[in-house]
């Protein structure tokens, strides 16, 4: 079992991206199709220099001023945050925490005694990896409102959803009463990214009315009880990379743990 005093080296980190400023923002999606992460670094010359979420994608393309530009003529800057935070391979997975929870950060860049990038360590990660040192059950962690949305609904509803409260940043699709999926920033990214590559960017509002939640959304396969341990929810969002999971009563939602409060009990 994982201890807090263990040095971050010690375990395998997925492998993130670095990309330059100056390349197409083209790229950037596919080197995340290709690492599965929602992030990639950045560097001029061989300086880093910053990072590009998906959120910051999203909330860029989202907006007006690039309702009518085709993002495949965007370079990686356009989206660059410089707000750099990151670790040592050396630090401990204690001081991991304490960073990403001062920092308000969900992933930190690890870097190595040559100076090179070992890896991403994440929020979630780092969940998974201390599950043993969670305690309760789901329902002691039950967040009841919001975070939903109706199956079919169309894409600017959610997109209005989320920029409207920026604490909300996923939703669970229901059809009837019962989950069937979530959706939030990192698909609409992808969708927005895709769609105004092509050659229809002037007719953006009416796509987000054509396509709907059921679309885009990642599809939930495995059902989470209010009895159930949190170290199973636990296991759920490092699985899925979501930053909230629905929790069920037989079909229907009951409503959703978040990967805050899970990471805030190991801050505690």
């Amino acid at each position: 079992m994982p201890q807090r005093k263990d040095s971050v080296k010690s375990f395998e980190l997925p492998k993130v991206s670095i990309l330059s400023k100056s390349e197409k923002i083209s790229l950037m999606f596919y080197e995340l199709k290709k690492t599965k992460l929602d992030r990639i670094l950045v560097k001029d010359k061989e300086t880093l220099i910053g990072v590009v979420t998906l959120r910051d994608v999203f909330m860029k393309l989202a907006s007006k001023k690039f309702s009518n530009i085709s993002p495949t003529s965007l370079s990686v800057a356009a989206f660059t945050s410089e707000r750099f935070v990151y670790i040592s391979q050396d630090m401990t997975l204690s001081d991991a925490i304490s960073i990403m929870s001062k920092e308000d950060v969900s992933a930190l860049p690890v870097i190595g005694l040559n100076g090179k990038v070992q890896g991403l360590l994440t929020k979630n990660m780092l969940i998974n990896l201390l599950s043993k040192e969670l305690h309760g059950r789901v329902e002691d962690f039950l967040v009841r409102g919001g975070y939903r949305i109706p199956a079919g609904a169309g894409l600017s509803t959610v997109i209005n959803e989320i920029l409207r409260d920026k604490d909300m940043r996923e939703f669970v699709v229901i059809q009837n009463t019962s989950p069937i999926g979530v959706v939030g920033e990192k698909e609409l990214a992808t969708f927005l990214f895709n769609y105004l590559s092509e050659d229809t960017v002037h007719h953006m509002r009416s796509a987000l009315q054509k396509f709907v939640t059921n679309d885009i959304m990642v599809l939930i396969t495995e059902k989470l009880s209010p009895q159930d341990p949190v170290q199973r929810a636990a296991t759920l969002l490092s699985n899925t990379n979501l930053v909230i999971y629905p929790v069920t009563k037989g079909e229907h939602l009951l409503g959703v743990i978040r990967r805050r409060e899970l990471f805030n009990q190991l801050v505690t």
